[in-house]
């Protein structure tokens, strides 16, 4: 409806008239305010919010993957996100008994659930943030706790070779300052 490329051709062509050049800056306010209005209708912020909900999908399945020890907690993201889908098909459903809107009573009680329809649309996004966040804390919770283990071990590994090398060139060390001190 309003992208860059048609509105770009538009524009060019009211450019090439040799009439009013005006016509393009009243234009431009006008599809500045199709383009907000457009954005902000309540199927344009419901699909914005299923693209978030397909996103938190695709990190849970990485999280079920690679962070088997938080299954409980994992478990429970599940189910919120799970709540959220359903309330966002809820939201599809109203919006799609809009569709069919043809008296003038129909339309004065969609606009008056139109506040209420976007206040839902605003919750459910909040809560699918709150999920993919928590998913994402989860997910580096586990990655720091494998960085720490990598730590510890070699931190072990390198004790127990110093200390096995410290015991085997102590003879050495004190002879060799012995025979360094006997030769001065």
């Amino acid at each position: 409806m309003c992208d860059t490329v048609s509105t770009s051709i538009i524009f060019g062509a009211l450019s090439l008239l040799p009439g009013n050049r005006y016509i393009p800056l009243g234009l431009i306010p006008a599809a500045l305010i199709v383009y907000t209005v457009h954005r902000q209708r309540p199927s344009h912020k419901l699909a914005r919010v299923e693209r978030a909900i397909e996103a938190c999908e695709e990190t849970f399945k990485y999280a079920k993957s690679n962070c088997a020890r938080n299954h409980l907690e994992l478990t429970d993201a599940t189910r919120r996100l799970l709540e959220a889908k359903l309330s966002a098909s809820n939201i599809q459903t109203r919006l799609l008994k809009t569709y069919s809107i043809t008296t003038r009573e129909e339309l004065l009680e969609y606009l008056q659930n139109l506040h209420e329809i976007v206040q839902n649309i605003n919750q459910c996004a909040k809560d699918v943030k709150k999920i993919q966040t928590s998913t994402l804390l989860t997910i580096e919770a586990e990655r720091q706790r494998e960085f720490f283990e990598g730590i510890k071990e070699l931190r072990e590994i390198h004790d127990t070779v110093v200390s096995a090398s410290a015991r085997n060139t102590q003879p050495t060390v004190i002879r060799r300052f012995e025979s360094a001190a006997t030769s001065v």
